[in-house]
């Protein structure tokens, strides 16, 4: 029996065009940016737009509808981890979960059952922020304040504004930096262990503390100007002559005040 390849290629044009309209509604991936941070960032969640539009086949152009209430991902457990500001413009990556997700995100994070038997849907999307176009990358160092080297490992905060970061160099140094703010420590405890030295350049250095113990030799270069009491335990020596052995030669002994000599 002869193959009628007309049938069999209206076939093909069939299945071909079913599979397409299929993979028209089924959502995978794809670029974003952040129009609305919801309850101000505390509950992750916020409000997106695709920021690649859809392109019929006849030629035309449709911007995609917004994704509201969907979830950040922050690189976090459920005991730590590493959060930042999420601000209108920021772009990244909308990942659409392969079933409903309602149920999940007003629960705890447990099994839960979904609400419909929608998949890959436009409303099932979870955001990671992160990616952007070259024009837009943070990784520029024309768009830092600070010097920034594109081989180190940062964290920042306040890009182009007040920055701050701490950086880990490519050659294993690590640093603080601001824009001219303080650093704040505060803990209990307070260890520093430098196998060879420590070193601090300041103008002006305040130190409130009840110094019990200082086990190691000091060197003072400059002036010393003391408020208070001093005591000594030890030998005293000023320009050579030890202090506490040294005596006047030819002095007469007698009353500061009167001049009296002492008997």
């Amino acid at each position: 029996m002869p193959v009628n390849t007309e049938l069999v290629a209206a076939i093909q044009d069939t299945i071909n065009s079913a599979f397409d309209y299929k993979m028209d509604n089924i959502n995978t991936s794809i670029p974003c940016i952040v129009i609305a941070v919801r309850d101000n960032g505390s509950t992750q969640m916020v409000d997106i737009q695709p920021t690649i539009n859809q392109k019929l086949p006849d030629g035309t152009v449709k911007e995609r509808p917004p994704i509201l209430g969907v979830p950040v991902s922050f690189p976090v457990s459920s005991n730590g981890g590493m959060t930042y500001p999420i601000t209108v413009g920021t772009t990244g990556d909308a990942i659409f979960s392969m079933r409903d997700m309602e149920s999940w995100k007003a629960g705890n994070g447990r099994p839960s059952t979904p609400q419909t038997q929608g998949k890959m849907a436009a409303s099932d999307a979870k955001f990671y922020p992160g990616i952007q176009p070259a024009s837009q990358a943070v990784n520029n160092p024309s768009k830092h304040v600070l010097t920034h080297s594109t081989q180190d490992v940062v964290m920042f905060g306040n890009l182009g504004g007040a920055e701050a970061e701490v950086r880990i160099k490519a050659d294993g140094s690590i640093e603080i930096n601001t824009s001219n703010h303080p650093v704040t420590i505060n803990c209990s405890v307070a260890n520093v262990n430098a196998s060879e030295e420590v070193n601090i350049s300041t103008p002006l250095m305040n130190i409130d503390a009840d110094m019990t113990q200082w086990v190691g030799n000091i060197n003072i270069i400059g002036n010393i100007t003391q408020t208070g009491n001093y005591t000594l335990t030890g030998l005293a020596t000023f320009n050579g002559i030890p202090f506490d052995t040294h005596k006047h030669v030819g002095v007469t002994s007698g009353n500061a005040t009167s001049g009296t000599p002492v008997p």
